[in-house]
């Protein structure tokens, strides 16, 4: 188990929290003729890995599609300076084609975003690489090493909510926010550099998701204030969710690495879809993630009440010490229970009371006076980080 580990900084109940809502890439066009080709490589695909046809954009494109998409993914699998097509292809469906391999083929990490966009129909497609063959072999063992190390957490017990919810916390506790690296973009960025963007918290989240033998794929579209923006959609028993990690690992100051909370890690369409998340239907239609039963109703930190509300904080509060960590969430069934809670525990004091409850009933102590709350007034979410004394 982790230990248990506080920062040294003195905060009070205030909102100390920035998430960054935009830098996430998208395919790029450029005209055919200005394209600079990493060269052709001998990586082949995986033949322990082999192409499952299921997927769910894959399945929305047609028998031609998916054979032309197939040649696509093929080409890149071995660094191929091109895709070669039967037949010429207008330039509207050589794009449809490329997005929804960059999206859907998270392991490509090598594949530049950049679409070589012809002038008229043609029957091939230039295709360009963030790293060379070598420089991919190497990044795979780092990858799959990685991988590894969060699946050796797992045996045969473990269920697929339980698996979701450990690659949820191993991408927000071990990565960070940042534009500013080769790797942004990638699986190689989010699992093993430590940094990334929107699209490598979303094509890590997938990469996992695929190796556990769980449905999931990358959304991309924009937030609310139009910026770029990439999340997953997940399916677990037989019920599609949304799942964002990059949004659940937000930029604090003071800084905090530790820092993890679960606003949108199972969230329904009605929390997100078109409030905070929008996404992108210009080629697919996505599932209906219409399900309730996110992280706080599984985890029993659901209320129904304000009073209710203060129990299961403390309950949250204690499970979260139990298991080296500082901070605890509750959600509220509508917003009259969560203004109660909001009054109660801190316009009044009942968060002073919490904690004595907590300190005695655990064997770490934590400061009844100093800590840090965030308010989530969308999803009614009442989230708190403790520090010890």
């Amino acid at each position: 188990m982790k230990s248990f580990r506080f920062k040294n900084v003195l905060m009070c109940s205030a909102l100390l929290c920035v998430i960054i809502n935009a830098g996430c890439s998208k395919v790029e066009e450029l005209p055919a003729e200005a394209e600079e080709l990493v060269p052709a490589g001998s990586l082949s695909a995986n033949d322990d890995d082999p192409y499952d046809d299921s997927r769910y954009i894959y399945s929305q494109l047609s028998d031609k599609e998916k054979e032309y998409y197939d040649i696509i993914r093929d080409a890149a699998f071995n660094f191929e300076e091109k895709a070669v097509f039967p037949e010429a292809l207008d330039p509207d469906t050589l794009r449809k084609l490329y997005v929804s391999v960059y999206y859907q083929e998270e392991e490509l990490f090598w594949l530049s975003s950049m679409f070589y966009r012809p002038a008229a129909p043609a029957d091939t497609l230039m295709l360009s690489y963030r790293f060379t063959a070598d420089e991919a072999d190497q990044m795979k063992t780092e990858i799959a090493a990685r991988t590894d190390e969060i699946f050796g957490g797992f045996d045969e017990n473990t269920s697929d909510y339980e698996k979701l919810k450990a690659f949820h916390d191993a991408l927000v506790l071990g990565c960070t926010f940042s534009m500013d690296t080769d790797y942004a973009n990638t699986v190689y960025g989010a699992l093993c550099d430590g940094y990334a963007q929107c699209e490598g918290y979303a094509f890590a989240y997938d990469y996992l998701c695929s190796r556990a033998g769980i449905d999931c794929f990358t959304v991309s579209g924009t937030n609310s204030e139009g910026a770029l923006h990439a999340w997953n959609i997940v399916k677990l028993d037989d019920m599609w969710y949304n799942v964002d990690c990059t949004w659940d690992d937000p930029i604090l100051d003071p800084v905090d690495t530790d820092f993890i909370r679960y606003y949108y890690f199972l969230a329904a369409d009605s929390d997100i879809s078109g409030v905070t998340h929008f996404p992108d239907n210009s080629y697919f239609t996505y599932p209906i993630c219409s399900s309730g039963e996110n992280y706080y109703r599984r985890e029993g930190y659901y209320a129904e009440s304000g009073d209710e509300g203060a129990e299961l904080l403390k309950k949250a509060a204690l499970d979260a010490l139990s298991c080296g960590r500082k901070d605890a969430g509750v959600r509220f069934s509508d917003e009259k229970a969560y203004k109660n809670a909001v009054s109660k525990l801190f316009d009044n004091g009942g968060i002073k009371q919490v904690f004595a409850e907590i300190n005695g009933e655990s064997d770490i102590r934590i400061n009844e006076k100093k800590y840090v709350r965030y308010l989530n007034d969308e999803e009614f979410i009442i989230h708190i980080t403790m520090i010890s004394e």
